[in-house]
C-alpha cells in the first residue's frame, strides 16, 4: 500500500467513524478530514525515512498522532474526555484496518 492509499484508507476511515457515531458537523468533518491527511503523511514520512517498520516507536507516535488530532477536534468542539476517548478509538481502528489490508 503506497502512503497515498494509506492516507486515503485513513481519512475515509476516521471520518466515517465520526459521522456513524454523530458527529456530522460540516466543520468537523472537514477538520477531521484535513487533519487526518497531514497527520498520516506526516507519520508516514516519519516511519520510512527512519526506517521504523515493524518498530514500538510507532505506537509512541501514535499517541502522538492522537495528540494532535484530539487538539483540533478540541478547537472545533471543545474539549471533553469523550471526544479524546473517540479520537483513540478512530485512530485504533483505522490503524487495525490498515494492517488488516496490507
Amino acid at each position: 500500500m503506497t502512503i497515498y492509499e494509506a492516507c486515503g484508507l485513513t481519512v475515509i476511515v476516521e471520518t466515517a467513524f465520526f459521522a456513524l457515531i454523530g458527529c456530522r458537523d460540516k466543520v468537523f468533518l472537514t477538520a477531521c478530514a484535513a487533519v487526518n491527511v497531514g497527520t498520516n503523511l506526516s507519520l508516514n514520512l516519519v516511519v520510512s525515512f527512519f526506517g521504523l517498520y515493524g518498530s514500538p516507536l510507532i505506537y509512541a507516535l501514535e499517541v502522538a498522532v492522537v495528540g494532535i488530532e484530539y487538539g483540533v477536534y478540541a478547537a472545533v468542539r471543545g474539549r471533553s474526555w469523550r471526544l479524546l476517548a473517540l479520537t483513540a478509538a478512530a485512530n485504533a481502528l483505522s490503524f487495525g484496518v490498515g494492517l488488516l489490508l496490507q
